[in-house]
Formats: C-alpha cells, sequence, structure tokens
C-alpha cells in the first residue's frame, strides 16, 4: 500500500514538472493571448452566477482576475489559507486595497473577514494538470480538495471549473481517492 503510494506521487511529480515547465516558459504575450481566449470560454459561466472565487493568478497562470473588469457587477471571492495543519482555506471578498504578497508569489487578503463559502455560485480552480475525466493535479498540498469537498457539503450546486491552456489536459491524470473531481476544466479551445 505504502509503495503504491508512492509510485503515485513520483508519478504525480514527473508530470507536474513536464507540464510547469511548459507553462513557464510561455512568453508574456502567449499568456495574454490564450488567457483571453480562456476567458471568452468562462463567460458563460461568469454571467450566470453572482458569487464567484478566484484565485490570484501567478507567474504564467490563466490571468482569471481578468473577469473582476469584465464583471463589475458580480461578487469575486478568494481563497486564504488559515490553517495548514488541517490544509484549511477559507474566502474573503475581493477588495483590491487588502491584498498581501504570500510568501509563494500570490496575492491574498490580509483580513480576517470571512465569508460563508456555501454561497458561491462558481469556483475557479487552478491546477497545474488536468485530464478528459476533469481530474487535477495541483502543487501537491490538498487545499483545494478539502476546500471543495467542504463547499459540495454545503452547496450541491456550487460549480467547480478548472482552467487551463490546451496543453495542461491529457488523457489521464494518476488519482486518490481524496482527489475532487470537477464539474468542468477550460481551456482556449475545449470545454470538457
Amino acid at each position: 500500500m505504502k509503495k503504491q503510494k508512492i509510485i503515485l506521487q513520483l508519478a504525480k511529480d514527473n508530470i507536474r514538472k513536464e507540464i510547469l515547465k511548459k507553462r513557464n516558459s510561455l512568453s508574456n504575450e502567449d499568456v495574454e493571448k490564450k488567457s483571453n481566449s480562456v476567458i471568452k470560454n468562462l463567460e458563460s459561466y461568469a454571467k450566470s452566477s453572482q458569487n464567484i472565487m478566484i484565485f490570484m493568478d501567478m507567474k504564467n497562470e490563466v490571468k482569471v482576475t481578468k473577469l473582476i473588469k469584465l464583471y463589475p457587477e458580480k461578487n469575486f471571492f478568494i481563497p486564504k489559507i488559515v490553517n495548514r495543519k488541517n490544509r484549511e482555506m477559507k474566502i474573503n471578498k475581493y477588495n483590491e486595497n487588502n491584498l498581501v504578497l504570500h510568501k509563494f508569489g500570490y496575492y491574498e487578503s490580509y483580513s480576517n473577514d470571512f465569508f460563508d463559502e456555501g454561497s458561491l455560485d462558481i469556483i475557479i480552480v487552478p491546477g497545474i494538470v488536468f485530464d478528459l475525466q476533469k481530474n487535477r493535479i495541483g502543487f501537491g498540498g490538498g487545499y483545494y480538495d478539502t476546500f471543495l469537498k467542504k463547499v459540495r457539503k454545503k452547496n450541491e450546486k456550487a460549480l467547480f471549473v478548472g482552467v487551463c491552456y490546451d496543453f495542461q489536459i491529457v488523457d489521464e491524470v494518476p488519482t486518490e481517492s481524496h482527489d475532487m473531481i470537477l464539474d468542468f476544466v477550460v481551456s482556449e479551445n475545449k470545454v470538457i
């Protein structure tokens, strides 16, 4: 059992490294162009939602923060890690004036004014690799899997939408029992 888990982790690490290398090699122009296409494919989800959780994109991730300017009438929320041991995240309402740079290179709110994650209509989920069955591999912390489980218990209708570039979608990724399956995966040319 333990050997199987190690093999699974190595497989995840290898695919993570391979895809991150591709993503990190994108030019700013590529990121901008590809992000615009992904955002266009996200429009139907954003239009039909009022409470939207995004992530604060970093490095060459899809620029999901563009949604804030496109839909100023919507409520946007961002995650904040509140307990590393339990892999717990909570959500703050997005406020540009409350952002602080986290040591891992992304922005989060310094506010401790948290909102009920059960009120979310859609959660835009980051990831490094996605597959055709809507599984994902993130950075390996398990924060999103824990968070999505908590949301699903409170609100069965909340949509979980992964965003990525086409090359981040593979046929199949190694999965574990605690991994959450998304409702949709959206890239610049695909909606799964």
